[in-house]
């Protein structure tokens, strides 16, 4: 089951060799939820605060099927 994962800025330096235009694709056995995708990853839970799914806001314990597409992102704040 492939399903496409893409990082923003923040999140990038946990992935060696992260190219931002293709991001990540990777292979799973069976549905998981973003928070085992995020544990796969060797992302710390604590770094990721936005978690879309194929476009739509999603939460750790939304589930990731055959296809999906991910972001993860650290957002932070200014002004």
């Amino acid at each position: 089951m492939p399903i496409h994962v893409q990082l923003n800025p923040f999140l990038r330096k946990y992935i060696p060799n992260y190219n931002h235009a293709t991001g990540i694709r990777l292979t799973i056995d069976a549905p998981h939820s973003v928070e085992q995708i995020i544990a796969k990853l060797n992302i710390p839970r604590e770094e990721v605060l936005s978690i879309m799914i194929n476009g739509y806001p999603g939460k750790f314990n939304s589930t990731v099927n055959d296809g999906d597409s991910v972001t993860l992102a650290k957002m932070i704040g200014g002004g």
